[in-house]
């Protein structure tokens, strides 16, 4: 294959190491073009959060917290709820995963699965304020290079929506810790409703699920619409469902889609591929995303 072949590619690094994955290059390759062409007033980032903002494990292999992890691992949490929470994953979250079931199958027992963890967190009776001590008490740890990123972004005036599907309290803290919730970060996630005695009763909203990222209400309102010239999108996620975070962009243009494939990679790494442009096995960095942003610069 010629030196000339695929260079953005090449100069990314994307097709010499062994953890990244480009099924298509000549599409992937398109993208880059258009994307790095348009720059910084064309562009969006639309990322999900838990193990795609952050990481999954760190230098030891100890697995990290993720958002639901956060109140999990607490021990400011009632005895009652790691176990019944653990009881909702283990009936649940193989049924999410599963390359047997169709999404139609699965958004019923989704609902059942948020309703119940709302159910659980209003007996639980946690505080706005015992949520951030939580927080600031997690081993929650962002992926490597997520602050340099996220600080380019800031300064190059490039919007981030932060489109998860765990809870909004807890991601908005995460970022606070580590100083990154700035102006233009947007998150859509599922935020805590607070009685009288500012206890946790539930969300606020409409429940945002693996499988209703394209449906939510951040794509009839005019969030999309007001990133108007903005339809060139960087879309990172670590589930298939996130694919679909970037639906309801008008007018898209080029939408670069990067996938970290985190664990059961023999299993999942087909269906990865033929999902993302690109996919990312065990990376705990952001240096593929950044590597784009630097092109930019």
């Amino acid at each position: 294959m010629s030196s000339r072949t695929f260079p953005l590619l090449r100069q990314l690094g994307y097709l010499e190491k062994n953890h990244v994955r480009v099924k298509d290059p000549v599409k992937t390759e398109e993208l880059l073009q258009r994307l790095i062409s348009g720059g910084f007033p064309k562009l969006q980032i639309v990322a999900d959060f838990d193990y795609t903002l952050t990481r999954v494990h760190d230098e030891t292999g100890k697995r990290l917290h993720c958002s639901w992890g956060v109140l999990d691992n607490s021990p400011l949490m009632p005895e009652f709820y790691r176990p019944e929470s653990k009881v909702l994953l283990d009936k649940y979250y193989p049924v999410e995963i599963s390359p047997h079931l169709t999404e139609q199958e699965k958004i019923p027992q989704m609902v059942d699965w948020y309703k119940q963890v709302q159910e659980l967190l209003a007996r639980s009776r946690i505080t706005s304020i015992s949520v951030r001590q939580m927080v600031e008490e997690s081993n929650t740890q962002l992926r490597i290079g997520t602050e340099s990123l996220l600080a380019s972004l800031e300064a190059s005036e490039v919007p981030v929506l932060v489109f998860s599907a765990g809870m909004g309290d807890i991601l908005m803290h995460i970022l606070r810790k580590f100083q990154l919730y700035s102006p233009n970060v947007k998150i859509v996630s599922n935020f805590f409703k607070y009685d009288y005695e500012d206890c946790v009763v539930g969300f606020e909203n409409e429940t945002i699920h693996m499988f209703n990222k394209n449906e939510n209400v951040i794509h009839s309102s005019p969030y999309f619409k007001n990133m108007s010239g903005r339809n060139n999108v960087i879309l990172l996620g670590d589930s298939l469902g996130d694919i679909k975070m970037a639906h309801g962009v008008p007018d898209p243009g080029a939408i670069l889609k990067i996938g970290f494939l985190n664990d059961k990679v023999e299993e999942r790494l087909s269906s990865y591929e033929e999902a993302f442009d690109v996919v990312l096995i065990d990376d705990q960095t952001m240096d593929a995303p950044m590597a784009i942003v630097k092109l930019m610069l």
